[in-house]
């Protein structure tokens, strides 16, 4: 008897855990915040040009990313490259409120 109580309990604790995650799951703002702290990034407005960025005192000349919610996790990759033609990319996972720096890698591409 106590196994069909545990077992009826199973799918209320995954329902339980769906929900949680969903809730959690960060947004494309604190992606960004992050990788901007993380990365020592620092960007300041400027009224001609609009943002310019800057990493360890060289400016960014473009950037892209690509942002995915996926409900229960989200993920971002985000490209910079600078004004001496380096390019570099960070890639984050964010799931249970948490952010995780990613490499490129079999995880990544299931996950994207």
């Amino acid at each position: 008897m106590d196994k069909k109580r545990a077992l009826k309990w199973i799918p209320i604790g995954l329902i339980m855990l769906l929900i949680i995650m969903l809730i959690t799951t960060p947004n494309h703002k604190k992606f960004d915040k992050w990788v901007m702290q993380k990365y020592r990034i620092n960007c300041e407005f400027d009224r001609n040009v609009g943002s310019l960025c800057y990493k360890d005192g060289e400016e960014i000349n473009s950037k892209s990313s690509h942002f995915r919610n996926a409900g229960i996790y989200a993920s971002y990759e985000i490209n910079y490259k600078y004004e001496s033609g380096e390019k570099e990319t960070f890639r984050t996972l964010g799931v249970l409120g948490t952010l995780i720096q990613m490499k490129e890698g079999y995880l990544w591409e299931v996950l994207n």
